[in-house]
């Protein structure tokens, strides 16, 4: 409840479109990154009282914020260098199509590159390999050490000969997400519109919608987190 459903709750509340760039008072980003951290402290502490925390929840919750920026680091320091290639690699292909005005910039026309869809589909394997790689970071960062560089090597030391069995969890994961977001939108957001009218920022049916779609994300947040609790407990076994 405190790291999942009451930040989400507040954040949907506050902007039900949930673009934090069309959120009023500028606050969009800011509160995006605080949700952002705070979820994954939640998934630190359930994971480690998954495989055996000795301490209160309290203390649980006070070590992952002393550990959460480790984790955090981990991401920009492997996912933010891939990003940047990206973009390179992507801006080349784009750029020796001939392509220089971004009004030009559309999927038809990325589509109509010659290797633009490859090298895509390419680096999308890429940001899953190291995803896989990379899946018990935030048990790592709980329990064994919160620098970056340190749970970069212990992951891939962990993950070392079981990485075709970990992307179907990823994945099952992943799915179930957006599975749940779309039936949330689509069933209660429909419901709630009828009802009270289209959700506005701190309007009830904004508030109805972001308590809903909280409350099935942190289901399921809860559920992943024991999961990488649990194979993290396998994998360093």
């Amino acid at each position: 409840l405190a790291a999942f459903m009451a930040p989400a709750t507040l954040f949907g509340w506050y902007n039900p479109s949930g673009d934090p760039g069309l959120a009023g008072g500028g606050l969009g980003w800011p509160f995006t990154a605080i949700v952002l951290i705070l979820a994954i402290m939640g998934q630190m502490v359930i994971a480690g009282l998954a495989i055996g925390w000795t301490g209160s929840v309290g203390a649980a919750l006070a070590h992952a914020f002393k550990r959460v920026w480790g984790v955090l680091g981990t991401v920009l320091l492997v996912f933010v260098p891939l990003t940047i290639v990206l973009a390179l690699m992507l801006g080349l292909v784009v750029g020796g199509a001939g392509i220089t005005d971004a009004t030009q910039v559309t999927p038809e026309a990325l589509t109509a590159i010659p290797g633009f869809a490859p090298l895509l589909l390419g680096m999308m394997l890429v940001f899953l390999f190291a995803a896989v790689r990379l899946f018990p970071m935030a048990v790592v960062g709980m329990l064994e050490t919160a620098n970056p560089v340190r749970i970069v090597a212990r992951c891939w030391q962990l993950t070392r000969g079981n990485f075709f069995r970990l992307p179907g969890t990823l994945l099952l994961i992943l799915v179930a997400s957006i599975v749940a977001s779309i039936a949330v939108a689509a069933v209660v957001g429909s419901l709630v519109t009828i009802v009270s009218g289209a959700p506005e920022p701190f309007s009830v049916s904004a508030l109805l919608v972001a308590l809903v779609d909280a409350l099935v994300g942190a289901m399921i947040s809860a559920i992943s987190a024991v999961l990488v609790g649990r194979i993290y407990a396998q994998l360093s076994a």
